[in-house]
């Protein structure tokens, strides 16, 4: 993408009307949660097993809605949730995840310290705030470190396998939702956060979808963007390459199924947190999802890998493209407007205040 078409970008972030921007910052805000809580049951769950349990229980395939039962019910999740929070018969909340906290997080960051915030300041958060056992991977290495008194340039594991997994993307939607329109600013953002953590593909498939988050919000056509969203990571990365692949490809994925099949088939020895395989999931879960959010939720979880943060992620993208008016109210009506949380000093968030205060931020940047 040349400069005069990035600053063109940017400009029609600025023509957005403000009510415009407020159905779509819900949008993505609310389907990134139901994303998440929809493959937060059966999340790691392996694609024949997860079509057993659905026969099993009388569930739809893809799901249709919130899963009838759980297959772990009483497992807790986050320390203070449980699998049957987020099923059908039983959820009167959006119960805990760290997908959801983890945007939460951004806002306190952006709140406090601005959008001119350090890593060092994510750092300060993070000791804060997370508790350490809600915390995995790289993220949870990080933290030890952390609170072992390392400073931030130390605390990094030095692992490239953990440090190239899928959590830095689940961090940083925020940074797209507060940049309608200017991908370059959500991607500077999203690798400050993510460079605490992680390294290279790790690091690249943030601000992939960071710049792809703020892209949606003025998209016209998203799978175009998802081609454009690539240049805010470095050509010559294994994960620019992949993606390339993932897009090329895309007409042959009609359903979740030759998306599982073909993500198997490629990174055979791959670990099923890695940011790559599903990167790969999520932009098929996007391009399924072009005419419906719903649609490319549902899709997605039904991928299996990873499958609540992908869709989450989908959720994002779909959400800012489609805005909040096309998503059905059941997918975020059984919430009550309450977010349980396992952040230190809160039990509770409401969900449109989570709303109203991103929605604040991105107001200065339109």
């Amino acid at each position: 993408m040349n400069d005069y078409l990035k600053h063109v970008i940017i400009c029609l972030g600025d023509m957005m009307k403000k009510e415009d921007y407020f159905d779509k910052l819900k949008g993505a805000i609310i389907s990134r949660f139901a994303g998440c809580a929809l493959g937060a049951p059966v999340e790691m769950m392996e694609i024949g097993k997860l079509k057993n349990f659905c026969k099993k229980i009388g569930n739809s395939f893809p799901p249709k809605d919130y899963f009838l039962k759980a297959p772990n019910p009483d497992e807790p999740r986050y320390k203070y949730g449980k699998g049957s929070d987020f099923t059908k018969t039983n959820m009167s909340f959006l119960s805990t995840d760290d997908d959801i906290t983890y945007t939460i997080l951004s806002l306190f960051i952006m709140e406090d310290f601005g959008l001119s915030f350090s890593t060092e300041d994510i750092a300060k958060y993070w000791m804060k705030y997370l508790p350490l056992e809600c915390t995995y991977t790289a993220e949870r290495t990080t933290l030890k470190n952390l609170l072992n008194g390392l400073n931030v340039k130390e605390a990094k594991f030095s692992d490239l396998d953990e440090t190239e997994y899928i959590g830095a993307a689940i961090r940083i939607d925020g940074y797209g939702y507060v940049f309608p329109g200017n991908p370059k600013k959500a991607a500077e953002l999203a690798l400050k956060d993510a460079n605490l953590s992680h390294q290279k593909d790790g690091i690249y498939s943030a601000m992939y979808f960071a710049a792809l988050i703020s892209m949606a919000f003025i998209s016209e056509d998203i799978v175009e963007s998802m081609d454009n969203a690539l240049n805010y990571v470095p050509e010559s990365s294994n994960f620019y390459n992949q993606i390339k692949w993932a897009l090329s490809v895309k007409e042959e994925v009609i359903n979740y199924d030759i998306a599982n099949k073909y993500v198997t088939k490629r990174f055979v020895d791959m670990s099923w947190a890695h940011s790559i395989n599903n990167a790969c999931l999520t932009v098929w879960g996007i391009f399924l999802g072009r005419d419906s959010i719903e649609k490319g939720i549902t899709e997605t979880v039904a991928m299996a890998y990873d499958n609540d943060c992908t869709s989450a992620t989908v959720g994002s993208v779909l959400g800012a493209y489609h805005g909040i008016k096309t998503l059905n109210k059941k997918w975020y009506a059984p919430w009550n407007d309450k977010i349980l949380s396992y952040l230190t000093g809160y039990e509770y968030f409401s969900l449109q205040d989570i709303i109203d205060r991103y929605y604040k931020i991105g107001m200065k940047n339109l």
